[in-house]
């Protein structure tokens, strides 16, 4: 068996992965857009996160995806999840936003632009900041005002009183200088208030299931406290998202110290050995089960199956029926549902979402999928 995955003294790396930045009706690449790269894991050893090792060609694949008229968030019409994590997400940020009562908002990467939309009907003045051409498009669709740059420090002169941003930290290349700029761009007692990934149980159990190339920044609840502290903010309020596994912030920018960061043992110490006795467990028992497994949450399950070498050999099923038919790229195979799912053919399923695992379970068992024969990231 062909092993598709090294330690390294510093990282971890897959030689080549699927990815990851758009829903297509075909497995043909774009033009100029690599679909597949290495995955390189290292550790950010002084704010205890995982930060993806890229090069230069492999930034500018990323930069090249980012160009399209694509959007890999989940706050738009094609995602299929507006009513639930999108959701989810508004909901807090209008609760923030009737906290804070600020005169106007902003939103860095805001995308497709309906949180501002949503935040809008309630009465607030919201400006979305993105250079994306699909951002311009649909501040041209929807009528909401657009700062189309990059965001710095000195896009919002010390000025703003609240500062939004969903899905945005995890891809962002510096996070704490990023932080640091939000910081300086928000006046005293301005709030930065952001979504962001929690990979906080995958870090401590050494699962490779929430590798992205877009996601550049995998968090643990330590190192969040300890990047938004470095770049000033003393009063620091983190929740867990009421839809999927996410991180639900608030960063206050006040003069008085608050001791609500407590010393913890850094989460990310050890995290290749643990991902290397994962990994190989995983491989026993891909190649235990063969074509009778499928594997359930394709963006989850894609890492895993890189590390083996597969690249469309197996089939990947998902519960969102906007992705059914469709293709990632790096992966020859299409997206199936649940009406696809036939036990004869695939009596064994692997489940690469921790967060919804449950559900899953389920829905699987309700098509008469043997329980014994569903599989899951802490069972491997």
């Amino acid at each position: 068996m062909t092993q598709h995955w090294r330690v390294h003294q510093n990282y971890l790396e897959l030689g080549n992965m699927p990815f990851y930045w758009r829903m297509s009706q075909s497995s043909d690449p774009v033009a100029g857009i690599k679909p597949s790269l290495p995955a390189r894991i290292s550790i950010n050893s002084e704010f205890d996160f995982l930060e993806l090792m890229m090069s230069d060609d492999e930034w500018e694949n990323l930069e090249k995806a980012y160009s399209k008229n694509e959007n890999i968030g989940f706050i738009n019409p094609e995602s299929g999840q507006l009513d639930t994590y999108g959701n989810s997400v508004n909901q807090f940020f209008l609760k923030v936003a009737n906290s804070v009562q600020p005169n106007k908002i902003y939103e860095i990467g805001c995308g497709a632009g309906f949180t501002i939309n949503f935040l809008k009907q309630f009465g607030w003045n919201v400006t979305g900041i993105d250079p994306s051409d699909y951002s311009k498009k649909w501040s041209e669709t929807l009528g909401f005002e657009l700062l189309s740059t990059y965001f710095d420090d000195l896009t919002l002169n010390a000025e703003a009183e609240l500062i939004i941003c969903n899905d945005v930290f995890e891809h962002v290349r510096n996070v704490p200088e990023f932080s640091s700029q939000v910081y300086r761009a928000l006046k005293p007692g301005g709030v930065f208030c952001f979504s962001t990934t929690n990979s906080t149980l995958s870090v401590q159990i050494g699962d490779i299931s929430m590798l992205e190339h877009q996601h550049v920044n995998m968090f643990t609840e330590h190192s969040i406290f300890l990047i938004l502290r470095n770049a000033g903010f003393n009063q620091i309020e983190l929740n867990r998202g009421d839809y999927g596994n996410t991180f639900h912030v608030v960063a206050r920018k006040v003069s008085t110290t608050h001791n609500n960061v407590t010393q913890k043992n850094f989460c990310c110490t050890g995290f290749f050995e643990r991902a290397a006795h994962r990994l190989e467990r995983f491989s026993k028992f891909y190649h235990k089960f063969g074509a009778q497994c499928a594997f359930y949450v394709p963006l989850r399950c894609i890492p895993y199956l890189a590390s083996v070498g597969d690249f469309g050999d197996r089939p990947v099923f998902d519960s969102n029926i906007k992705w059914t038919g469709k293709y990632i790229d790096g992966y020859k195979r299409p997206i199936s549902g649940p009406a696809d799912i036939d036990s004869n053919s695939c009596p064994h399923f692997f489940i690469g979402s921790m967060t919804f695992e449950k559900q899953i379970t389920e829905m699987l068992i309700s098509r008469d999928i043997d329980p014994n024969n569903i599989h899951r990231i802490r069972e491997i």
